[in-house]
């Protein structure tokens, strides 16, 4: 009777332990990396999970593009030791460098297995330590891996924005025109063609709102 007791307390127990629990972490919904960008009208989000899938959404906010990529395991665990790598112990939010309505305001979040979480907040041209850097490009890296717009719809490889230019919006295929830059040449003030608004963007984030080039110059 001991030994039959023993055994139906062992499947009992084996039988609890194969039931989810509420409330226990999911690796399709935990966010080992959140990097997070806004400005007034834009927002450009590259989420990792921990079961290897990446989400991007890009483009003006309530109305971005989302994509989705999935990483197997091998690849997820060579993104997870090259973050483990970078020791972040002594890193802060930075200075503020560059502000303005244009300019991108970041949130980051990294929560490794086993790891706290650590969060930090900059703007898009605040000077960044070294070790922060290169996690934000290992960020960067990960979206890459989601193609949001048709390669038959990007910008010309050799696209150099210039005044006049007529571009439209990725999302809502809005048009609109290049009227002048900032006094620092890092932002770009576009004119709706057909929507009466004014956008100001990072001159280096042309291609990751705009789509196409509908016309050059004046």
């Amino acid at each position: 009777m001991k030994i039959r007791a023993i055994c139906i307390a062992a499947l009992l127990l084996a039988a609890i332990s194969a039931v989810d629990v509420p409330g226990a972490a999911d690796d399709r919904s935990t966010e080992v990396v959140r990097y997070d960008c806004l400005t007034d009208t834009t927002r450009r989000e590259i989420t990792l999970f921990g079961n290897g899938t990446v989400r991007v959404r890009d483009g003006l906010i309530k109305h971005e593009w989302m994509g989705l990529a999935e990483m197997g395991p091998d690849e997820l665990q060579g993104f997870l030791n090259r973050l483990a790598g970078e020791d972040l112990s002594e890193s802060q939010s930075p200075e503020k460098g560059v502000e303005g309505n244009w300019v991108e305001r970041c949130e980051l979040r990294l929560q490794l297995p086993g790891k706290p979480l650590k969060t930090f907040h900059f703007g898009h041209y605040d000077p960044l330590g070294l070790n922060l850097s290169r996690v934000v490009h290992i960020a960067e890296e990960l979206g890459e891996k989601v193609q949001l717009v048709k390669d038959a719809d990007a910008l010309p490889a050799d696209y150099v924005p210039e005044i006049g230019d007529v571009l439209k919006r990725v999302g809502d295929g809005a048009l609109f025109r290049i009227v002048a830059f900032t006094s620092d040449k890092k932002g770009i003030e576009l004119q709706g063609i057909d929507l009466p608004l004014e956008v100001y963007i990072p001159k280096d984030q042309v291609r990751q709102q705009f789509t196409f080039l509908v016309s050059k110059g004046w």
